[in-house]
């Protein structure tokens, strides 16, 4: 009798363990830093909750849901989500806004039943991602001997990338193209041979993004190419920011002569009616000069 009694124990705890989610794989969460982000939570239908502690490394906030006409009770006890997090009813799940690097990470929500001991618990991996900027590409070049041909290195970049960054060049050669996988490409060049464009893409969770097309050939057959571009580039952008300086001194100094203008001829008025009055009173007027 003893050892069924113990037998009908293990059962029942193995049952609740089961039940309570421990031991299943987190649910991946993804989010976008400075938006926001929702992890869903299911809940018994068929069992009255006691509450919800919602939890990432320490406890999060606390929430009694709705009963019998009262409204629920949420207490955030974790200084880092006040004012960020809000609960989605019917379920409660946890909503996060203006995402931050330091909201990666794990986080679980238990259930806690009024009618029984067992609690149900649901876990995420929440991972936070920028979008990406523009591709940035470096070419090096080397020629070793005389024939022209050299050994190309294009190099792909992304300013603060952040993780999980893969990179793909793509060549176009006669409107076929070809997929290398990783941020640098070598690439050989000989004199007569067809022109190759190659564009970078930068690609993470949560953006994919193309670069401009290059021709790694002209780098080769003209060394300075990169050079006369990015000094071009540079003469352009000068010239118009001198443009821009001297629209904005001309605004500026007709806006400052009209003010002048029209201050003197209020103060030229104002002497006039003052040299009138004096006149009916019999004094002399102050002069307009």
């Amino acid at each position: 009798m003893r050892a069924l009694l113990w037998l009908l124990l293990l059962v029942l705890s193995q049952e609740a363990e089961g039940y309570s989610g421990d031991g299943a794989d987190p649910e991946e969460v993804v989010g976008i830093l400075h938006e926001s982000i929702s992890l869903p939570l299911e809940m018994p239908f068929d069992e009255e909750v006691e509450n919800i502690i919602w939890s990432s490394h320490k406890r999060l906030a606390t929430v009694v849901p709705e009963k019998e006409g009262h409204p629920a009770t949420i207490m955030v006890t974790d200084p880092r989500y006040d004012g960020r997090v809000s609960f989605l009813e019917p379920t409660y799940s946890l909503h996060i806004q203006n995402l931050s690097w330091e909201d990666s990470g794990s986080y679980q929500a238990q259930v806690n039943l009024r009618t029984s001991q067992v609690s149900t618990m649901q876990q995420y991996n929440l991972r936070v991602y920028q979008h990406l900027s523009q591709p940035h590409m470096t070419v090096k070049f080397e020629i070793p001997g005389e024939e022209g041909a050299c050994n190309i290195s294009l190099i792909c970049s992304v300013e603060n990338a952040g993780l999980d960054v893969t990179y793909t060049w793509i060549s176009w050669e006669d409107g076929a193209d070809a997929a290398h996988e990783g941020a640098i490409l070598r690439a050989f060049w000989r004199p007569g041979d067809k022109a190759v464009s190659y564009t970078c893409r930068a690609s993470n969770p949560v953006s994919n993004i193309t670069s401009r097309p290059i021709q790694a050939g002209s780098f080769c057959a003209d060394p300075g190419y990169p050079l006369e571009k990015a000094s071009t580039s540079f003469c352009l952008l000068a010239k118009g920011l001198l443009i821009l300086l001297l629209f904005g001194t001309l605004a500026m100094g007709f806006w400052f002569i009209r003010v002048q203008t029209r201050g003197k001829v209020l103060r030229m008025k104002k002497l006039k009616r003052d040299r009138m009055k004096l006149r009916r009173k019999g004094r002399p007027g102050p002069s307009l000069s």
